[in-house]
């Protein structure tokens, strides 16, 4: 291709990768305005840069959502559930990448085509399992109400979590397990001091894709959780609003404070979720 062809299809990706991005990221910039605004100026203005500052709005804002009460609870079930995930399907992922077994293959491919199951198909069913399991009910724990969170997500995480680990792990160097194996060390040995250290990226990247999702669950808890004092952050911030008028400026700083805690998750593992994406997906 000549090189006057070349820069100017470089030219038109890269301007079209930065309308894409800034489509991507009005939304986000808008939330961070409108938090700074009063509701009147949300409702009249377009322009992101605020007329007036509104810092209390976001003060407020924390009171009423009373913040660091639903954090912990938040934070409770997203670590129980990122916890578990990771566990069991490195476990699981190791066993498919290095062990041997009958219908292998046919039983991973079986998980992997969970992955095109909606989950909302399974949603009555697994209430009433759970119910009569007594996970869920009036009479439930919050010990048991958030079992009853946590376990289901943690199921649903399979299918991805077990792909990309599976497929890190088989690109690992066999050499390594045989030598392992030759030295006297266990199976779960090998697993625990030497394949699991490791993985750290495909760790970054399954636990940065499930604390997404779990903190920001919305559904599922909302089924499962009948206590106002075991709410998550998002249930409490539907909450936050029940005024005759909508105020926008509460909402949407309701929904940046919501937001931070991932966000900063999120930039401190960006580098291990690239690489972990790379090792995991595309090379599987």
């Amino acid at each position: 291709m000549p090189l006057a062809r070349r820069n100017i299809s470089s030219i038109v990706a890269f301007v079209l990768l930065a309308l894409y991005a800034l489509a991507s990221c009005y939304p986000f910039l808008w939330m961070i305005s409108a938090a700074l605004k009063s509701n009147q100026e949300v409702l009249i203005s377009r322009s992101l840069i605020p007329q007036v500052l509104r810092f209390d709005i976001l003060t407020e804002t924390w009171n009423k959502l009373e913040f660091w009460t639903y954090f912990v609870n938040s934070t409770v079930i997203t670590l129980c559930s990122v916890v578990g995930i990771v566990f069991i399907y490195s476990l699981a992922g190791y066993g498919f990448a290095k062990t041997h077994f009958w219908g292998r293959d046919a039983l991973f491919l079986g998980f992997v085509a969970l992955l095109l199951i909606p989950s909302v198909t399974v949603l009555i069913p697994l209430v009433q399992l759970l119910r009569s399991l007594g996970f869920i009910g009036r009479e439930a724990t919050q010990f048991s109400t958030y079992s009853g969170v946590v376990l289901p997500i943690i199921n649903g995480a399979g299918p991805l979590a077990l792909f990309l680990f599976r497929n890190f792990f088989r690109e690992m160097p066999h050499d390594l397990h045989d030598a392992a194996r030759v030295d006297g060390c266990s199976e779960a040995g090998i697993y625990a001091r030497i394949y699991l250290p490791l993985a750290t990226p495909v760790i970054a990247t399954v636990s940065i894709l499930n604390i997404i999702g779990v903190w920001n669950a919305f559904i599922w808890p909302s089924i499962v959780i009948n206590k106002d004092a075991w709410f998550t952050l998002p249930l409490k911030l539907k909450d936050l609003d029940l005024q005759l008028v909508t105020q926008w400026n509460v909402r949407m700083a309701g929904s940046l404070i919501t937001l931070v805690p991932v966000i900063i998750v999120f930039l401190l593992l960006q580098r291990y979720y690239i690489r972990g994406l790379t090792a995991g997906a595309i090379k599987g």
